[in-house]
């Protein structure tokens, strides 16, 4: 697997691309210079882009459409067996963001951060959605409500992924 849920900066992008290049003309004293040059500026189309790409990378959709339909399947007098699939949903969440945010390959590490931040917005998303706390009555809808609308606003703003890309 190639790290498909890592986030990688526009700016780290650019580093990347522009080391490669000096590395395509071998001998050439571009080629054995340290990469110091700042990345271009991104433009506004570009730095909305990878908003929606850190949105989407981090908020476990996939997690959540398997959550619904199987919480669709479980009798409402069941709250343990709700509890029992958020948890597992929740496992899983976890598990696809680790192996999803490494890549042995290129020697990236697992993103932790951004398995916490799945696991946050994954619990976040049920919470909103009822299930186990609707069940066991520490449900309040409106602060579910409240909670997604400002984790998916604020948090492609403050994390834009690990350092090392």
């Amino acid at each position: 697997m190639s790290a498909p849920y890592r986030i990688v900066s526009p700016a780290v992008t650019a580093r990347r691309e522009a080391a490669a290049r000096r590395h395509d003309r071998p001998g050439s004293a571009a080629a054995a210079a340290p990469v110091t040059a700042a990345a271009p500026a991104a433009s506004t189309k570009e730095q909305f882009e990878f908003f929606l790409e850190k949105l989407t990378k981090l908020l476990p959709g996939e997690a959540i459409s398997l959550y619904l339909v199987g919480s669709g399947l479980i009798p409402s007098e069941q709250k343990v067996g709700l509890l029992v699939w958020s948890v597992i949903c929740l496992v899983g969440v976890v598990l696809l963001r680790i192996f999803g945010t490494r890549d042995p390959k290129k020697k990236l590490a697992v993103d932790w951060w951004h398995v916490v931040i799945s696991a946050v917005s994954f619990i976040i998303w049920v919470y909103t959605l009822g299930g186990p706390f609707a069940a066991y009555g520490v449900h309040i809808s409106w602060i579910g409500s409240l909670a997604v609308l400002a984790w998916t606003f604020f948090l492609p703003i403050f994390y834009n992924g690990p350092a090392n890309g």
